[in-house]
């Protein structure tokens, strides 16, 4: 009797669960594979060249600056001709400028109203290594 009650303590128990070593690797080996195959799906192409945006970014600030420096007449016939780009070059990048007039129940869609233009500047580099940036701005007509 003695010999049957210590095979019995003997006797391995099986335990249900992970341990704390299995759910760690889980948990490293998740965080390292979800960012990597979120990349593609995530439509940040342009994360692989940051500076490229910014100065972008920075370039058709600028030219909108340049342009609000000007009187609004002179923007129409000079700068930004209407349903024409005009084409300037800042090193590898090329900003063209369009004009259209707007009134103002609708920005968005051209008219023959002489409430504001609204100037288009697209931003895009010779190499595509970026998408074109696209900037929206509105003048008020003098007349």
């Amino acid at each position: 009797m003695i010999c049957g009650l210590n095979t019995i303590f003997l006797v391995k128990r099986r335990q249900a669960g992970f341990t704390i070593i299995e759910i760690l690797v889980a948990i490293v080996v998740i965080g390292v594979t979800v960012p990597a195959i979120m990349i593609p799906f995530s439509g940040l192409e342009d994360t692989k060249n940051p500076e490229y945006v910014i100065q972008g970014s920075f370039l058709g600030q600028k030219r909108a600056e340049e342009l609000a420096s000007l009187f609004r007449n002179t923007v129409i016939t000079t700068d930004c001709p209407e349903g024409a780009a005009a084409t300037t070059t800042d090193g590898d990048y090329s900003i063209d400028c369009v004009s259209e007039q707007v009134n103002a129940t609708d920005p968005d869609s051209s008219t023959t109203s002489d409430f504001a233009r609204k100037i288009t500047i697209t931003v895009s580099r010779a190499d595509g290594q970026m998408s074109p940036l696209v900037f929206n701005t509105l003048f008020a007509l003098d007349e």
